[in-house]
């Protein structure tokens, strides 16, 4: 052992880290030891790098990921600020989330949080008969990543093929869930256009017959209908169901019944009525 090295146990012991974790930040190139012995494969550490193994311990008790903290040992405008930056990140993140804690609460029985109550609510909710409509559709499973890119190609594609049947349409389409989409799921999501006019299917394209309902729907702005704040339009009309003892009629659906513009209603949240 070199002059004042000392070995990944006395290591720890100084350090209050355990010998798992000083592997751990070896393998990920945070904390390496100065050498390695080629025979016995045993690791020595240097005492001058205390400062830097304690600065980890810290990091880890703030739960920062390692990626994270290689980024932040390695600032150059200083440590400090790259700590504030990401833990103010971490709360935005935590803050955006707040619809989804709302929706999980909520189908656990429990009321949602008093931070997200009045974004969307049961007197929000609007029910409306729908007349019988022919659509075009595509279906597919999607990931929530590739979620608003899948839907924008689908409703390309089912478009252009309308328009080279001659078949009549405006701009109005859903999407219809049957299943969920997030991180254990992936649909499949039902992309739908109604039109007017004799069409044959073709390829990816399903033609059907939608009967006539009654819709419940969350109007949406286009502020609130990016994910996650569209969330909450979800639990308000879900509340509707359940406090009324109303019944589902069909899957969730998202309605796009206007072009997208950045001021109105673009969107409905809606589901049918049994």
């Amino acid at each position: 052992m070199a002059d004042g090295e000392v070995t990944i146990g006395e290591f720890a012991r100084r350090s209050g880290l355990s010998l798992k974790a000083l592997r751990l930040y070896d393998a990920r190139g945070l904390l390496e030891p100065v050498r390695v012995d080629p025979d016995s494969g045993y690791r020595y550490y240097d005492p001058d790098q205390l400062d830097r193994a304690r600065t980890i311990s810290l990091l880890r008790r703030l739960e920062m990921p390692l990626g994270t903290i290689a980024d932040v040992l390695a600032a150059q405008g200083g440590q400090a600020g790259a700590i504030r930056s990401w833990w103010d990140g971490r709360h935005r993140e935590l803050a955006e989330h707040g619809p989804e804690l709302d929706l999980v609460l909520h189908a656990l029985g429990g009321p949602p949080g008093p931070a997200h109550v009045g974004q969307f609510g049961v007197d929000d909710v609007v029910v409306e008969p729908v007349p019988a409509r022919t659509v075009a559709s595509v279906t597919r499973h999607v990931p929530q990543v590739e979620l608003v890119a899948a839907i924008a190609a689908d409703v390309l594609e089912v478009r252009r093929f309308l328009d080279g049947v001659g078949a009549a349409r405006g701009d109005e389409f859903w999407v219809l869930f049957h299943g969920a989409v997030g991180n254990d799921g992936d649909g499949p999501i039902e992309v739908c256009v109604p039109y007017e006019g004799p069409v044959d299917p073709t390829g990816s394209i399903t033609l059907r017959r939608e009967p006539a309902h009654i819709m419940a729907f969350v109007p949406v702005t286009a502020a609130d209908c990016r994910f996650p704040r569209i969330i909450g339009a979800y639990v308000a009309l879900e509340t509707w169901f359940v406090s009324g003892g109303r019944a589902h009629g069909g899957p969730e659906r998202e309605i796009y019944p206007v072009p997208w513009s950045d001021e109105g209603v673009v969107a409905h949240v809606a589901r049918p009525v049994a």
